[in-house]
């Protein structure tokens, strides 16, 4: 507080001293999002906060406050007393490199002040969704023989979010020993929402028969505002079959067998039945899917309660763990110490990977049991669940493997569409690392259209079926789809062995009786 006695002599007296003096009252601001030499990206939304004070470091409450854009002035609302806050989203042709943010806070009267920090806008990364193959008759398929013709199919999405929708793009084709064969060129179809080739691809009889890719390679994609992508090769693999003359040997042993069940009568089958029955190890799923599950890819694995859908999720889980590849864990249906229990009455440790952070959890199903202490508190705040993926893969070293489980609750808790796209979102995420998604769902928990959609976009698709026949249970195991591989599509039995794990159930010798139905 300033007192003035007298503003001048008057009259002028001499021995009176005199001064002058200004009073100001200046504003701080402090801006506490985002953080200086943050990273955004195109295509994204930037919250802006700051938070204002007078001289007597008391909220100011009455005023206005602006942030400076790359389009201009951005106001910023009040949200709490002496907190002003506003969101820029960042447009896909926003100049990349520093944005300096300033933001300028006034009072009636003339108060004002002002603070600022500088960001970094990068380019957003074009991701390819849901690359697949048709024939001619637009009937999706992965198989080709002699005479028929390839077409392909796409989505280009953006990193951080929304879908591309013009332009044209060139998808390479590779024969079997990875030599360029062909480009098929693309461009948009706006009824259908993706990317398709007009120009198909035609097999001949002089084509070698084996895996054939699709490829794009790595930044080979630009949009009109200088993004580009995929930061990996995405590849999509597909069979060309060439006719072969079969062979046929049965062993001699074969005949043996069956002339020792014919002639014994059914109790001798029965018995030989039962007697010829074995275990195969857990890795003989590779011989159903065509060989081991190759990243980049998706994977549903669908089936009735029970079924072992979770089981199936966690033992691949495990598996890549054990050979070396970090792994992420997006908890839906149990708490992470349930989880983790669980796995450990299957013989699966899985506590030194955590504590090495070579796996990691993201807890969710706490936010569905109402405990309010977990990092994420909405389980259907798909944003914030995206963010923390993000974070995942970004702390982790190489590409990851990274299992939900299970997607029932969140099609229980919110719109239909909005789950497809979240599931859309989290694949490619993990696609683009070079990593590998894997998601269960039980049957019946998601509308139809929205199943077709999803198994559309996935690379692969296996069935789990739980079988009750009077008194016992029987689980069977179906692979319905694999990128460019020949799949072996018959039902197999399997069991689940505390200790053990899967187990896969085959008959020591092909005596060819009835499968278990």
């Amino acid at each position: 507080m300033v007192s003035v006695d007298k503003t001048s002599p008057n009259p002028v007296q001499t021995g009176v001293a005199t001064t002058s003096f200004a009073v100001t009252h200046l504003i701080s601001v402090a801006i506490t999002s985002p953080s200086g030499g943050a990273n955004l990206y195109r295509g994204s939304g930037a919250t802006i906060t700051a938070l204002l004070s007078d001289a007597r470091g008391l909220p100011v409450t009455t005023g206005s406050a602006t942030a400076t854009t790359p389009k201009g002035t951005l106001p910023l609302s009040q949200t709490q007393p002496g907190s002003y806050s506003g969101q820029y989203l960042i447009q896909l042709g926003d100049a990349i490199g520093p944005w300096n943010i300033t933001v300028t806070g006034t009072l009636v009267g003339g108060n004002y002040g002002s603070s600022s920090t500088i960001v970094t806008i990068s380019s957003a990364q074009l991701i390819v969704l849901g690359l697949a193959t048709t024939n001619a008759y637009q009937a999706p398929t992965s198989d080709f023989n002699p005479g028929d013709s390839l077409y392909a199919t796409f989505r280009v999405a953006y990193s951080s979010s929304g879908f591309l929708g013009q332009g044209a793009f060139n998808l390479q084709v590779r024969n079997p020993s990875g030599a360029f064969v062909a480009n098929l060129t693309s461009i948009y179809d706006s009824n259908r929402g993706l990317y398709y080739t007009p120009s198909g691809f035609q097999i001949t009889s002089g084509d070698p028969g084996g895996a054939w890719d699709l490829v794009f390679p790595a930044n080979s994609l630009n949009d009109s505002y200088g993004n580009s992508g995929p930061s990996t090769p995405v590849t999509y693999r597909f069979q060309v079959h060439q006719p072969v003359s079969p062979v046929s040997t049965i062993s001699p042993f074969f005949y043996a067998v069956i002339a020792l069940a014919i002639g014994g009568g059914l109790g001798t089958t029965v018995f030989l039945k039962r007697f010829n029955e074995t275990t195969r190890p857990f890795d003989d799923l590779f011989k159903l899917t065509g060989g081991e599950l190759q990243p980049p890819m998706s994977l549903m694995l669908a089936g009735n309660a029970g079924a072992g859908t979770s089981t199936l999720g966690l033992q691949l889980l495990y598996r890549d763990l054990k050979a070396g590849k970090p792994c992420g864990l997006l908890s839906y249906d149990a708490f992470p110490s349930e989880v983790q229990k669980r796995m450990k009455g299957m013989g699966w440790d899985i506590t030194p990977y955590l504590e090495q952070g070579d796996l990691r959890v993201l807890d969710i199903y706490s936010a569905l049991a109402g405990v309010e202490s977990g990092t994420i508190r909405d389980p259907t705040d798909f944003t914030e669940i995206s963010i923390q993926v993000t974070n995942m893969l970004d702390k982790t070293k190489g590409p990851t493997t990274v299992l939900l489980d299970s997607v029932t609750p969140i099609f229980n808790s919110a719109q239909a569409k909005d789950c497809v796209n979240f599931l859309q979102v989290i694949a490619a995420k993990v696609k683009n690392s070079g990593g590998k998604f894997i998601f269960t769902s039980t049957k019946g928990s998601m509308p139809e259209d929205a199943r077709l959609t999803i198994e559309s976009l996935v690379d692969g698709v296996i069935d789990l079926n739980l079988v009750k026949k009077g008194k016992s249970l029987t689980r069977f195991l179906q692979v319905r789809k694999m990128p460019g591989r020949e799949i072996s599509s018959a039902e197999t039995e399997f069991e689940m062995v505390p200790g053990k794990g899967i187990l896969f159930l085959k008959q020591r010798i092909p005596l060819g009786f009835p499968a278990k139905k």
